[in-house]
């Protein structure tokens, strides 16, 4: 029971954090059609710098192609994962931004169930306040299952592994 209450806590019902006025607005890869559009959202609104990350696979084709038409009313600047492309290599890639550009603050978009991995990853690999914000998926019962079941294990293997 107190792993259910957690995975509920942690991965279905996450607080999301829009937090303070960041310097960029990052949104991870995976799942595209939630997340850029919320990614898109919060850099209009605010910093007007979206960091896409462009990483491979037919899933991202989306966020590539945004990085190659980018809207009109943000500034988009996209980065490709080292291989293997994970989190991990993607919370790598936006620390190495974050110092080469001296941002302070920026916030992460990421689906719902991620967003506890996504915020330990990123936060463990840059000096920056991280915010994370919760772009939530429209999935049945069972496809929330399957995706907490991975993320339990996604988040299990974080926690035990090198810093940065």
């Amino acid at each position: 029971m107190l792993v259910t209450g957690a995975a509920l806590h942690y991965l279905v019902f996450p607080s999301s954090d829009p937090g303070l006025p960041a310097d960029a607005v990052v949104v991870l890869a995976g799942d595209p059609e939630v997340r850029l559009p919320v990614a898109l959202q919060l850099a209009g609104a605010g910093p007007g710098l979206l960091v896409v990350s462009a990483a491979d696979g037919e899933v991202n084709a989306p966020a590539r192609a945004l990085c190659e038409a980018p809207p009109r009313d943000v500034v988009v600047l996209c980065f490709e994962p080292e291989a293997p492309q994970s989190t991990r290599t993607e919370a790598q890639a936006i620390g190495e931004l974050v110092e080469e550009r001296g941002w302070t603050h920026v916030t992460v978009v990421t689906s719902t169930f991620h967003m506890a991995r996504a915020d330990l990853l990123v936060g463990r690999c840059t000096d920056a306040e991280v915010a994370v914000v919760e772009a939530r998926p429209r999935l049945s019962g069972v496809q929330w299952a399957r995706q907490v079941a991975a993320e339990v294990g996604g988040l299990g293997g974080a926690l035990f592994s090198d810093p940065c």
